[in-house]
Order: structure tokens, then C-alpha cells, then sequence
């Protein structure tokens, strides 16, 4: 079974609006406020496609009981840690034209939480896979990561890792799954452009040397993404434009939607990337994960190649 790690949940406020004035207060036309965070999201789109999984995460205060309660309203299982403070409000506002993102630091952790966190996992019975997404909260112990791993991988888990921190690179010698950086995150940690093929490929090679076993590598707005298993590098397309509601939760989908297929297939790239890239188009085209109603139509429209060998 998979399971998924959000250490730094959030309630999401997504706004629709005119455009943004300084020092005056516009009103907007609409607002949601969703269950968030990078692992959460993993789990929902997994329910979507009707696939059971745990989400772990730190929760607290009248957020993280909101949280907590529509994991499980969406028929997800959760074993949540109960923290003190209040989990975050994240706020996201569309003008129409620009997406602008207001993301705050969270509640804080200490030993005894992350102890209560290693505590599940050393006790997680189905555990195939583990999933660790999203930020780290304030005040986690410069370790949490490298013993989330470590607990997991005692356990016999694979560990796939999606996480902005450099602290990836470090991460890499436990030899992860998969990691699934996008182009800005890969040119951080790894210090190279991936604007090409070419460039792509000194990327991927660098993240394969460092330990990681397979790289999924998003490249947002573009439309594209490439995976490498260390012997091939196959480069995926969405032939069809999108309009943009809101990139939240899309990324996540996209991991979701690719590990359905490949996780216990790991020949099946071709279809993992094309349901990957269609998953994360539609629910950029909606607030939160929506309703994957054009899934299957956009599956038939991105095209999968792979690169030549040099």
C-alpha cells in the first residue's frame, strides 16, 4: 500500500479577482478553502483512481481538525500526529491573468512529535511505498528527513521523494525511488539548466551518480516532462493548450497519476506519462483536484518519445 507524508499540511484559500492594487482592498468575485498539502494530494488523487492509501502528517488548532476531517470525508485512511499550534492558511489569488501564492511557515515541531511520526511508521503494517511531498516545518530537527528514510526503508518501504529543499541532494545517497523535481528545483539542487535534451541529460546524470534510482522531472507551464531510470530518458508532451485555474494540487496529481501505472510495472513509462501529464492538466484547469472528467480524452493527446542514446 502507498503511503504519504505531508509534514506541512495547509488549509488552502484559493481567490478569484480583479487584479491586485497596492495599499487597496479589491473584492473578490470567489473563494474555496480546501484540505491541502503536497502528500495529501497524492492520496486524494490515488482515491480518485481508486486506490487506497495512509496519509501521515503533523496536524494542530481548528485548521488541522479540518484538515484531519476531510481526508477522511474523502474516504482516505489518516494517522495523524496531533501538534500544538495551528496548522497554516495558505493563500492563493488569481487575477485573471497572474496566479500569486502566500505560503506561510506552519507549526513548529519538536522531538517528541517527530518520535510520535517515527513511532507510526515503525508500526505501519501494507507499507510498500512512502511518499514524502511538501516543506518541512519550522524547528524540525536537521535529521527528520534522513530518519523518515531510514525508518521506512527498515521497514522494506521504497521511498519516492518530492521535496523543493536542497536537502534532497543529501537525501539521494539513501538511494530514493523515484524524486520528482521540476525544472526550477532540478537547476537548484543540481546546479544545471534543463532547458534541452542535452542539458536534461547532464541533469538526470548527476541525479542518478548522487543515488536516486529513477527522476521524474516536471516542467510546469511548459507541458512537458522527461523520466530516467539511469538507462533511458523518455520526454513527454501534451499536444493541446490548457487554460490555467489554478496550478495548486497539479504537480501532486501528476506524481499520483504516474505511480498508478509504474509502480508495479516498471516498463509501463509510455502510459504512466501520458496519464501523468493529463492528470495534472485537468486539475490545473480547476480549484483543488476537481473532477479528472477529461482524463481520459487528454490521456489520447500527449505523445511519449524516447531520446537517443549519446
Amino acid at each position: 500500500m502507498f503511503y504519504t507524508l505531508t509534514a506541512n499540511p495547509a488549509v488552502d484559500m484559493t481567490v478569484a479577482g480583479p487584479a491586485l492594487q497596492a495599499d487597496e482592498n479589491v473584492r473578490a468575485n470567489s473563494a474555496s478553502y480546501t484540505a491541502n498539502g503536497k502528500g495529501l494530494d497524492v492520496s486524494f488523487a490515488l482515491k480518485k483512481f481508486g486506490v487506497d492509501s495512509v496519509a501521515l502528517g503533523f496536524f494542530g488548532g481548528f485548521t488541522g481538525k479540518f484538515i484531519v476531517e476531510e481526508t477522511m470525508n474523502l474516504g482516505c485512511l489518516c494517522r495523524p500526529v496531533w501538534v500544538d499550534g495551528v496548522t497554516r492558511i495558505c493563500a492563493y489569488i488569481n487575477d485573471g491573468e497572474h496566479e500569486y501564492g502566500v505560503l506561510n511557515p506552519g507549526a513548529p515541531l519538536t522531538p517528541q512529535y517527530e518520535e510520535e511520526l517515527y513511532n507510526i511508521l515503525d508500526t505501519s503494517t501494507g507499507m510498500d511505498c512512502l511518499i514524502v511531498s511538501g516543506s518541512v516545518p519550522p524547528r524540525a530537527s536537521k535529521d527528520f528527513l534522513d530518519q523518515v528514510m531510514e525508518h521506512a526503508q527498515e521497514r522494506g518501504a521504497d521511498v519516492v521523494l518530492d521535496l523543493s529543499s536542497d536537502k534532497l541532494k543529501t537525501l539521494a545517497s539513501k538511494k530514493p525511488l523515484l524524486i520528482k523535481p521540476n525544472h526550477h528545483e532540478m537547476r537548484e539542487i543540481f546546479g544545471v539548466p534543463v532547458n534541452t535534451d542535452d542539458e536534461v541529460r547532464v541533469a538526470m546524470k548527476l541525479a542518478h551518480e548522487a543515488g536516486v534510482q529513477n527522476v521524474l522531472l516536471t516542467r510546469g507551464s511548459r507541458g512537458d516532462a522527461y523520466f530516467s531510470n539511469g538507462e533511458d530518458i523518455w520526454y513527454a508532451k501534451r499536444e493541446f493548450n490548457i487554460k490555467l485555474v489554478s496550478s495548486v494540487c497539479a504537480g501532486d496529481c501528476t506524481l499520483a497519476a504516474f505511480l498508478l501505472k509504474w509502480y508495479k510495472d516498471r516498463d509501463n513509462v509510455e502510459e504512466a506519462m501520458k496519464l501523468a501529464m493529463a492528470t495534472g492538466a485537468n486539475v490545473a484547469e480547476s480549484v483543488g483536484l476537481g473532477d479528472f472528467g477529461r482524463v481520459d480524452e487528454y490521456s489520447k493527446r500527449v505523445t511519449v518519445r524516447k531520446l537517443e542514446r549519446k
